[in-house]
């Protein structure tokens, strides 16, 4: 058998290999003094076996999962070591690990040197000490029972001791229990060593001391048989297998997906959970993790853990400032409900558990359920950590960011307490090449690019959808509470500037009386020529759209405010017209831009408009409440022709 791996052999592994070396360059070196003591002549008997074991050896089947080889030649090493005692067994059983480790070499070359003296050293150990234990000294004078039970004694010694010794190796280096390791790929291949000892005692018993090689001509046909039926059973495994990592590849990227879109969601948070579930992954490799089911359960669940904000109301997500009482309890949910979504999902891994619980807590004062220590799954714990980490280091509406200072003492005062000493001990120890690789990243990806330009374009959509909602949200509540026309331009070019590339905005009235349109509110650059201003209806830009009841966008700003307009610190070339209709005391909206206005700006303005016209009633009736009572406001009129 062979056991190859890409990766380093850990430092407790390399000591394994050695011992086992050891060992077999013992067991080895005595069946040679054993070979060399005996008559030359009686070599003859079993150079034939050495030739069929050589040939059957290059048959061998890659078994999946472990990577371990199995070949037909076990039958013409049984029936060596049966017939010409254990030596012969050492030997034929170490030519075939040498032809086998060739094989995989020469068709994989990914052997390490630690590997291949392994794979030549604990196929002889376990032969020699197999046919020591079963007391195979000489061939059988006929098949009876007390041969049988010595074949399969000695056929199932060897088989345990084989495969025993690559399972310690496999479960040192992976850190995953030896028996589970056992059983999930080596159970099975007890066939191909009962089928080789079988196999090996009609060649024992038929031919006693000697080799007939019309015999073996017999069998091998049978034996073609069994490798072709491994060979094809294994390819069989081996494509379900990758059909199946496939698929979890898949589900996995559409978990990904999925969660990405419900951070693209969140303005605060953005980008929040990839970080997480790349520190996330980091740090359950330098704690040893190595089970695929719980890693992948680790991976969704980094991915997945915010899925029951969506059940949290916005204001509380993005509320600037400490969360009062009820409002963390309503917090608090989205950590039952998002197990709860991804309960109804049937992972394959346990996912779940791990979303419930990465906000208990190590002293047991953590939510849902007050779980401490180690009744917290591991998963939940590495989270957690990760989780504070990144949370800390970010900004938020109701604090800044915090430096990595900062947030490491945040971490080393929460230990014990809120987290698992053991998870927070081993965070700190790799954050420094986690911060080197997130730069690394970045670099790759080139810094000179804004986010924008290496943030997928669906997210993206998802991302401005989610701002805009968020500010006509606000500017709905906001417009509701105002008293006055300059107060409402205030609050609507506040919201504005952050969904449109607005510089300047002035909301015009229609006197009847005077047939022109005047400037009742301004805000922005250019206040000071805006303040005042009157357009002749039909004239300028303001005057036409009015007249036309139209809507303009991208018009040259000078056309309305003449040259001036480019002499302000921005810039102002750009002008989008937008009539008001329903809102008494304004009927048009301009906005000025230093950069053209797009598509989706102009459909910006014009809900914005619609949304002012539904909420400025209100503030009119108010203004002009006051006026009638303390007398008509002053105003200056600047006449622009």
């Amino acid at each position: 058998m062979s056991n190859p791996s890409n990766r380093r052999l850990s430092g407790r592994t390399q000591v394994y290999v050695f011992c086992v070396l050891a060992a077999g360059l013992v067991t080895v070196g005595l069946s040679a003094a054993d070979l060399l003591g005996r008559p030359t002549e009686s070599h003859a008997d079993w150079l034939s076996l050495l030739a069929l074991t050589f040939i059957s050896g290059w048959l061998s089947v890659k078994l999946p999962s472990v990577s371990a080889s199995i070949s037909i030649s076990e039958t013409f090493v049984f029936a060596g070591t049966i017939m010409f005692g254990s030596s012969v067994g050492t030997v034929l059983v170490l030519l075939d690990a040498t032809v086998l480790c060739t094989k995989e070499a020469w068709v994989r070359r990914r052997l390490r040197w630690q590997q291949v003296v392994f794979n030549l050293a604990a196929p002889p150990l376990s032969i020699w000490v197999a046919a020591w234990a079963a007391g195979v000294t000489q061939p059988p004078a006929s098949l009876d029972a007390s041969f049988v039970v010595e074949l399969a004694v000695f056929a199932a010694l060897y088989f345990l001791l084989n495969s025993w010794l690559v399972t310690f190796a496999v479960a040192l280096e992976q850190n995953v229990a030896p028996f589970k390791i056992w059983w999930n790929n080596f159970t099975e291949i007890f066939v191909n060593f009962a089928a080789g000892a079988s196999i090996a005692a009609f060649v024992v018993v038929y031919a006693k001391n000697e080799v007939d090689l019309a015999f073996i001509g017999v069998i091998v046909p049978l034996l073609l048989v069994i490798y072709f039926t491994y060979r094809w059973s294994t390819r069989r495994v081996e494509a379900e297998r990758e059909k199946v990592q496939e698929l979890n590849r898949v589900f996995l990227s559409t978990v990904e997906a999925l969660a990405l879109a419900i951070d693209a969601k969140d303005q605060v948070t953005h980008g929040h959970i990839r970080r997480v579930q790349r520190y996330t992954m980091a740090l359950a490799d330098a704690l040893g993790i190595k089970d695929e089911r719980q890693l992948d359960a680790i991976r969704a669940a980094a991915l997945l853990h915010d899925t029951g904000k969506l059940a949290v109301p916005e204001y509380i997500l993005n509320k600037p400032g400490p969360l009062t009482a009820a409002e963390f309890e309503r917090m608090k949910v989205h950590a039952t409900v998002g197990a709860d979504i991804l309960k109804s999902i049937n992972f394959p891994y346990p996912v779940e558990p791990i979303v419930r619980y990465h906000h208990e807590a190590w002293d047991g004062s953590g939510y849902p359920e007050g779980l401490k220590g180690t009744a917290i799954p591991l998963g939940a714990r590495i989270l957690s950590v990760v989780d504070c980490y990144d949370a800390v280091t970010s900004d938020r509406p109701y604090r800044p960011r915090m430096t990595r200072l900062q947030a490491e003492q945040v971490l080393r005062d929460r230990r014990g307490k809120i987290y698992d000493p053991w998870v927070v001990d081993e965070f700190l120890r790799i954050i420094d090449s986690l911060e080197q690789a997130e730069e690394t990243e970045r670099r790759s990806a080139g810094t000179s690019l804004p986010a924008a330009a290496i943030t997928p374009a669906q997210l993206e959509a998802i991302t401005a959808t989610t701002a805009e909602e968020r500010e006509f949200n606000e500017l709905r509540r906001e417009l509701a509470r105002t008293k006055s026309i300059p107060e409402a331009a205030d609050i609507l070019f506040g919201h504005l500037r952050r969904v449109v590339p607005a510089a300047s905005l002035a909301l015009y009235e229609a006197k009847n009386d005077t047939n022109e349109l005047a400037v009742v509110a301004s805000c922005g650059i250019g206040t000071s020529i805006l303040e005042g201003l009157t357009v002749p209806v039909g004239d300028r830009i303001s005057g036409w759209a009015f007249a036309h009841n139209q809507t303009v966008f991208n018009s040259d700003a000078a056309l309305e405010l003449g040259p001036v307009a480019r002499t302000f610190s921005v810039p102002l070339r750009y002008t989008a017209a937008v009539p008001v209709a329903g809102a008494r005391g304004v009927n048009m909206m301009l906005v000025y831009a230093e950069e053209p206005f797009d598509r989706d700006h102009e459909r910006l303005l014009e809900n914005a408009v619609t949304l002012f016209a539904s909420s400025i009633s209100q503030a009119v009736l108010s203004e002009k409440a006051t006026t009638q009572a303390g007398g008509e406001r002053p105003s200056t009129t600047l006449q622009v022709h």
